[in-house]
């Protein structure tokens, strides 16, 4: 039997430790990130880039800052200009193309009007795909459309990255990773998966 004056403690102890553990749990991912105006000046003369761009599987596993995530999805699939018109070539205005980037707490949608992230699904997901600090996957209908402004998309990040010094390599694989818990628009896929980061 515990003696009297060891209750307390024990109580106390008991608190502590739930007081430590939930310190350590993880914070709920944010429902938006607002991203920082992108920066549509600068950058490498095309050539340069165009000279510079390759694929590199070697990514470090360190956090982007946010103006690199920014200049990613802008390229991806920004609003270059009036009209809602983006940084790639869609057929007769229809933006088939739905672009996520998936970070350490969750999936987050592009919402290219807004300039945003909206959480589309909540966790870390990253681990599904490897160690690079960001995955992009491009989902549309599964079309030679759908395909070409995936192509279009991964191509223009591709070329951000080489005038930005990141990394990155484009995969198929890992395409279904989160079939079943990521909602996609109707009679959308994932066709196209893009790992980025700092070169290792």
């Amino acid at each position: 039997m515990l003696h009297a004056a060891m209750k307390p403690l024990l109580f106390l102890g008991a608190l502590s430790a739930c007081a430590l553990l939930a310190g350590t749990a993880q914070a709920a991912a944010p429902p938006e990130i607002r991203l920082e105006p992108a920066v549509k000046t600068g950058g490498l003369p095309l050539n340069e880039a165009l000279a510079a761009r390759h694929s590199d599987r070697n990514i470090k596993a360190d956090e982007l800052a946010p103006a690199q995530l920014s200049g990613i999805l802008w390229s991806a699939f920004g609003v270059n200009r009036d009209g809602g018109k983006r940084t790639i070539p869609t057929s007769h205005g229809k933006n088939e193309l739905a672009v996520y980037a998936v970070l350490k707490d969750g999936v987050y949608a592009y919402d290219a009007e807004q300039h945003k992230l909206t959480l589309a699904l909540e966790g870390d997901f990253l681990g599904e795909y490897g160690k690079s600090p960001l995955i992009i996957l491009y989902a549309a209908p599964d079309s030679v459309m759908g395909g070409l402004h995936a192509g279009s998309a991964y191509q223009n990040v591709g070329l951000y990255c080489a005038s930005a010094g990141l990394a990155n390599v484009v995969k198929t694989s890992g395409a279904d990773a989160l079939k079943g818990k990521l909602t996609l628009p109707e009679g959308y896929q994932v066709l196209a998966v893009q790992h980025i980061g700092l070169p290792g």
